[in-house]
């Protein structure tokens, strides 16, 4: 342990928590959790033990972004509540299949009594075997674990668990004797076994004598009752029960919280209902929908053969390795890029099926261990889920910035792997066909944990390997981290009908050398270290990075135009972007059920454009997007400002205010407003001072100065007919001006009907000191973070936004002023604010008839370097 003692009992318990999750001693409250040897899986084991010890519910990105116990502490008060504890249940008549089980029942009674889907687990048992004691604990094994005595038969057209008692599901323990030439071979055949799931139990086993004192025990699952995690369980217990039987005794182990079937109970009351839109269900369709929106049917891995109608899912293996010293220079990276070695693995995979010829949009399907709860640790049974990460590698990144791409797409997935894989195919409804894997075709098992033993007592146990020649994908990568940067063992199972065993070898060398190239060079693009880590070592360093030219001030807009195809083309475009919108819609859905994504993509008259409970929300989402994708590549702010809602993603890009709660505000600002927003509103601009324009108001005007935009650019709000009358007699006069697309008096009279309940409804707000200093338009003077509270913010959208005054104080002391929005009258007026000065203005709004051309003109006159445009941005069909 190192550093300072825990401060309170909730860092003490999370220390515990850390210790215990890790298998290490004690951890201090400043350790890191990777830099201990946690990764991802563990950390969903943190996540289950936190929610278990404190009964809070916390994401795997909190983990990230929070690593150390201290850190971490202070998150947990964002977390959200805790999801029904997993207890024993009362059953049913019919007790469920679970999500993951449906698929598969369904697949057996499609593919008929096929071995596609059953899991060999061979050892070598040298010495004085007890066959009476490994006969009696497997019948210990089955009596324990309820899954391996559970058949699934399709009574009146539904698929349901039928637990058998012990002595209904023996195990038979059949023997054969082998010689050592035909070993494979029995074990191949034995490993095939048909099973039907409706009319028999999970579990087969075979012990095969070679000779006296030499034995190889097989046990055969169907992968319906088992998955990799549940392996170590297995074994232990089996491993444990044998001891026992040795003695004569029965084994003496503690019974087990809960089975399978309480699992499948538990996980459709989590799950919740389809037609629920706040059901886990329901939200984790949403976001995947949008993630996985316009992605190809699948990746073009037949370059080399072409793709039967229908695979044989034959499979060959070759294997390779990741020696110790890249290894270790892959443990450094991804402590420096606050990654993890998987993300590291996932993103070279990903170029390496770029330069094959697979396309720029990239899907690689992952095993997740779906044990979200304590109680499913020592159990065996079908847990893991199938997510699908998708990765873009246009644009030839370097790897460094390909891996932040990696990181938002990993953590956000993972933030929702919840959804059966089986639900999200039915959901996504894809092009189906039997000569590919719907949605994935690619396969990723990364695996960091121990690996699971057996151990008899008496005897020397080693695992042996089957060969089964079997794989339900075009291509299965599969690999094993060592601890402590002791190398990676690396294999590729692949489909023999498309790949033959050279290009097989040819693919996993490229694999392995590249990892080698990303690990000694990331700042590289993917293409050059795609030409090997012999090359790549000869290059020469790389320049430094590219930083605004001068201090930078953004300025955030009010409700404008072009949000919606800004976001689209963006979104679709560019990581940083999409994981912005990505982390605000989540957020927004915790208040409103509806999904700032899906909001993008729907097309007229579906839009909801015209209300400002939906555009605001949007509005903040761009913006903060934009701000957050301008800064990741090198165009940082020195301060900001905003303007109504632009005030709010001023305060978050400041970090005034985090996400959570400025997504919270902005939704009750926005959502108060409908109130008070009608025809009968109204707001215009014109180029004419306050004072010029007060003057040509009529006696007993009802109209008010809503914003000081610019020297000469004022803008009126109040009675829509009123603005209408002024604005015909402004124009006839030569004044240039116009109505602002809006029917909100904002910054008026007509706003005072909601701003007790404004106030109310946002509630307690937790700011900060933040990073940058923040010039307020409600007084144009620099923001006390600690005066930002609901009133703030009412008196925002009340009081005459002073935004000249506010941009003034930032003149003298910044070089530029980086307009973030899309909005057609505030650039004027910022240009009116920076008359006479040497400040330039910079706008982010589209240039022709490409959304994205604004924001990446703006990057160019930022840096002074060209982002280059991404490769396609074709619509993206399907999104509704």
């Amino acid at each position: 342990m190192t550093g300072r003692e825990p401060a309170d009992d909730r860092q003490r318990l999370l220390c515990a928590v850390f210790a215990e999750t890790l298998g290490v001693v004690e951890v201090g409250v400043d350790d890191s959790f990777f830099e201990l040897g946690g990764h991802s899986l563990l950390a969903t084991r943190l996540i289950a033990r936190v929610r278990a010890a404190l009964g809070v519910e916390i994401g795997l990105r909190a983990v990230f972004e929070a690593p150390t116990v201290a850190l971490l502490s202070e998150r947990l008060a964002e977390g959200g509540p805790r999801r029904p504890p997993l207890v024993r249940a009362d059953r049913p008549d019919t007790v469920p299949l679970s999500a993951a089980q449906a698929r598969l029942w369904f697949l057996n009674r499609l593919h008929g009594e096929a071995a596609h889907y059953n899991m060999p687990i061979a050892h070598r048992l040298t010495g004085p075997l007890d066959v009476a004691a490994l006969d009696a604990a497997l019948q210990d094994l089955v009596a324990r674990h309820e899954v391996l005595r559970t058949a699934y038969p399709d009574w009146d057209g539904v698929p349901q668990q039928v637990v058998l008692e012990p002595d209904e599901a023996p195990v038979e323990l059949a023997t054969a004797t082998v010689t050592e030439d035909g070993l494979a071979a029995a074990l191949t055949d034995a490993a095939g076994y048909p099973f039907d799931i409706t009319g028999e139990t999970p579990l087969r086993a075979r012990l095969l004598r070679i000779a006296d004192d030499d034995y190889v025990l097989l046990l055969v699952v169907h992968h319906i009752a088992c998955d990799g995690w549940s392996l170590a369980p297995l074994l232990r217990d089996l491993g444990a029960a044998y001891a026992a039987r040795q003695r004569g005794a029965a084994p003496g182990w503690e019974p087990l919280p809960v089975q399978y079937a309480d699992y499948a109970l538990w996980q459709q009351e989590v799950l919740g209902r389809a037609d629920d839109p706040n059901s886990v269900l329901s939200r984790q369709t949403r976001f995947w929908r949008g993630e996985l929106a316009g992605m190809p049917e699948r990746l073009r891995l037949d370059r080399l053969r072409e793709r039967p109608a229908v695979l044989s899912h034959r499979g060959g293996r070759v294997a390779g390795v990741v020696p110790e010293d890249v290894h270790a220079a892959l443990l450094r990276l991804a402590k420096e890029t606050g990654t993890s070695v998987f993300m590291l693995v996932q993103a070279a995979l990903a170029t390496v099926l770029t330069t094959a010829g697979a396309g720029t949009d990239i899907a690689i399907g992952i095993p997740a261990a779906g044990r979200s709860d304590d109680a499913l640790d020592d159990l065996v049974g079908f847990f893991v889920t199938t997510l699908v990460l998708r990765t873009r590698t246009d644009g030839d990144p370097s790897f460094t910035d390909l891996l932040n791409r990696v990181r938002t797409t990993d953590l956000a997935a993972f933030a929702n792997q919840d959804l059966p894989f089986d639900h999200l195919v039915q959901a996504l409804n894809p092009v189906r066909s039997p000569a590919w894997h719907p949605l994935i075709q690619v396969m990723l098992a990364f695996q960091n944990t121990a690996t699971a033993e057996l151990r008899l007592p008496g005897l020397v146990v080693a695992p042996v390997p089957v060969e089964e020649h079997i794989t339900r994908f075009d291509l299965r990568f599969e690999l094993v981290e060592q601890p402590a940067g002791g190398g990676i063992a690396v294999g590729l199972t692949y489909a023999v009908d498309l790949v033959a065993e050279a290009d097989a070898v040819a693919l996993l060398d490229r694999f392995t050398d590249f990892l080698a190239a990303a690990a000694a060079r990331p700042d590289l693009p993917i293409s050059a270290l795609g030409t090997g880590a012999r090359r790549v070592a000869e290059l020469p360093p790389p320049a430094a990075p590219a930083r605004t030219k001068g201090r930078a001030a953004f300025v955030f807009s009010p409700y404008g135009q072009q949000w919606m195809g800004m976001g689209r083309t963006m979104f679709r475009t560019e990581p940083v972007f999409r994981a912005a919108l990505e982390e605000c819609s989540s957020a927004l859905a915790e208040h409103t059920g509806w999904s700032i994504v899906d909001e993008l993509f729907l097309d007229e008259p579906d839009a909801r454009t015209g209300d400002v409970g939906v555009m605001q929300p949007v509005v903040f989402a761009v913006q903060v997007g934009i701000a957050r994708w301008l800064e990741a590549h090198g165009a940082p702010p020195s301060a900001v400002v905003g303007h109504s809602v632009g005030e709010i993603a001023a305060c978050a890009v400041a970090g005034i205010l985090d996400v959570p709660d400025a997504v919270r505000l902005v939704h009750h600002y926005s959502d108060q407003q409908r109130r008070v927003a009608g025809p009968g509103h109204g707001m215009a601009v014109a180029e004419l001072s306050a004072d010029e324009l007060c003057a040509r108001l009529p006696a007993g005007s009802s109209l008010s100065v809503a914003a000081h935009n610019g020297p000469r650019t004022t803008v009126l709000a109040g009675p829509a007919a009123e603005l209408a009358e002024l604005v015909a007699a402004l124009r006839a006069d030569d004044v240039l001006c116009a109505a602002v697309r809006v029917d909100l008096a904002a910054h008026s009279p007509a706003i005072d009907p909601i701003m007790a309940d404004l106030v109310r409804a946002v509630g307690t707000l937790r700011p900060g000191p933040g990073r940058v200093p923040m010039i307020s338009s409600v007084t144009g003077a620099e923001l006390d973070w600690r005066t930002v509270d609901a009133a703030y913010f009412a008196d925002n959208l009340r009081r005459t936004v002073r935004l000249s005054e506010a941009v003034a104080v930032l003149l003298p002391d910044h070089d530029v002023l980086v307009e973030v929005s899309a909005h057609p009258v505030l650039v004027p007026a910022l240009r009116q604010c920076a008359a006479g000065t040497p400040v330039d203005v910079v706008a982010t709004m589209r240039n022709g008839d490409d959304d994205s051309a604004g924001p990446l003109a703006a990057l160019t006159a930022l840096t002074g370097l060209s982002h280059p445009a991404p490769a396609s941005r074709s619509e993206r069909p399907g999104h509704r």
